[in-house]
């Protein structure tokens, strides 16, 4: 076996222009959001937690807590276009893109109960780990020159359960 001193980034290596995001750092971009969901919600329900996210950010860490939400096991977190004034549009793009078929049944907090251990679901366990690196827009299946100008990242409820509850998002981004 032989010893490696390389660059990871093949077009480093042969010095070609490189997004800065994935060889020397970029801005981080954070959100947060909440939603109550009630009890008399149905199963496909979509709550849009985030409008019109620049396709140019890269997600590298998204949190998802919850109250326990009696038998709400089947939860999606992914992309729909932006819906536009008066509610048109929004159709879906890939709804589980980033975490599919999650439950939410069981109270997912800050902190566990012990200290330093954080129960969030990861809202990125769909996406493998090859491409952790892609842009929004890649995500959705589009490419530089089909990218939207925004899309909503919505977590749509398949089996949404039979009792109110709160979920909250936290998404961290980094421009790309």
């Amino acid at each position: 076996m032989a010893v490696v001193d390389k660059y990871v980034n093949s077009s480093i290596a042969s010095n070609k222009i490189i997004n800065a995001a994935l060889v020397n750092g970029a801005r981080v971009v954070g959100m947060v959001a909440t939603e109550e969901t009630a009890a008399a919600d149905d199963d496909g329900s979509i709550y849009r937690f985030f409008k019109g996210v620049s396709g140019n950010l890269i997600p590298i860490e998204i949190f998802v807590y919850c109250d326990a939400i009696t038998s709400g096991t089947d939860y999606d977190l992914g992309l729909y276009n932006q819906t536009s004034p008066g509610g048109t549009d929004g159709t879906v793009i890939d709804a589980d893109v980033f975490m599919d078929g999650q439950t939410l049944a069981t109270a997912i907090s800050r902190g566990g109960g012990t200290a330093n251990q954080n129960e969030a679901v990861d809202g990125l366990a769909a996406v493998d780990i090859a491409d952790l690196q892609q842009k929004i827009y890649e995500h959705a299946g589009h490419t530089v020159n089909t990218a939207k100008q925004g899309y909503d990242i919505c977590l749509t409820a398949n089996t949404v359960g039979s009792a109110a509850g709160t979920i909250t998002i936290i998404a961290i981004f980094i421009e790309g």
